[in-house]
């Protein structure tokens, strides 16, 4: 784990909007277990069993996570599992593609693209069962490409299971994302694709969304959205912070966030498996 600087050259601390930007580190680790700590896609965060990040090639990890003072100070890797089937086999390569994740009291949602599904896995990646979700997810042909399918997923104490296409379906428009739940439905303003959503203390979603593009430059939007206050059609939302590379911001993939406590959150880079890219975690609050 080693520091970096995220920041452009001429930030100033009220650049960010809604969040306060804590701390920021790239993580390189070893092959535990012949795993290595790449591609990851999720993170999902328990006090007493600490952080797991997942990675899109179906691995699982597990690590030591501390903060204090509002800073990382340690961030230790524990354990690599690959996701296996309820017989305890391990998944095949085309089944793995393993995007979004939150956590439950009985283990680890896990939403996949390609072959769209929403499963519960115990907190050693062996699969328990599926969930139900809405009809038009059920099939890869109804997204935009393949690789555009259940990038991720959140358990809401009112409404259960939420996922969400990391673009809209096919058919549906650009301009407005759509959050899945059974048989619910939420709409909010689009302004990149959806790589994670998290649940606020207030039941509301902070949704990550990125615009990943080596031309463009990278672009990351955190935004609040009111589904609790959301009866039909498009939900209010708020845009608490928009990062691009072209004003300075030194950023990856990010793909994964997780709610530490609090107004306190981590998000996560995919470092795609590439020597030119990094895992990077950031540490932020959202202000009040």
């Amino acid at each position: 784990m080693s520091p970096i600087d995220i920041f452009p050259k001429n930030y100033r601390p009220s650049d960010p909007g809604g969040i306060r930007i804590l701390d920021a580190k790239t993580l390189s680790f070893k092959p535990m277990d012949e795993l290595e700590f790449s591609d990851i896609s999720a993170l999902a965060y328990d006090e007493r069993r600490g952080l797991f990040a997942l990675s899109n090639k179906g691995y699982l990890f597990n690590l030591d996570l501390q903060v204090e003072q509002k800073k990382i100070k340690r961030l230790d890797l524990k354990e690599a599992y690959i996701l296996k089937t309820k017989k305890g086999k391990e998944l095949k390569k085309k089944k793995r593609d393993s995007e979004g994740m939150a956590l439950s009291q009985e283990g680890l949602i896990i939403s996949f693209e390609r072959r769209p599904k929403v499963s519960l896995y115990d907190f050693k990646g062996r699969k328990i069962r599926n969930y139900p979700i809405a009809q038009e997810l059920q099939e890869i042909e109804n997204y935009t490409k393949k690789n555009k399918a259940l990038e991720s997923v959140t358990k809401h104490p009112v409404f259960g299971i939420i996922t969400a296409p990391e673009a809209p379906l096919k058919g549906t428009g650009d301009h407005l994302h759509t959050l899945y739940g059974l048989n619910k439905k939420w709409r909010f303003k689009a302004s990149g694709q959806i790589t994670s959503i998290e649940l606020m203390p207030d039941n509301n979603l902070l949704i990550l969304e990125r615009d990943f593009d080596f031309f463009r430059g990278h672009s990351i939007w955190l935004s609040k959205v009111n589904i609790m206050e959301c009866e039909t059609g498009s939900c209010s939302s708020k845009n608490l912070a928009a990062l691009k590379r072209r004003d300075g911001w030194k950023l990856d993939n990010f793909e994964g966030l997780t709610r530490i406590k609090d107004d306190l959150y981590l998000m996560i880079s995919d470092d795609n498996g590439s020597f030119f890219q990094e895992c990077i975690v950031v540490l932020f609050e959202i202000k009040d």
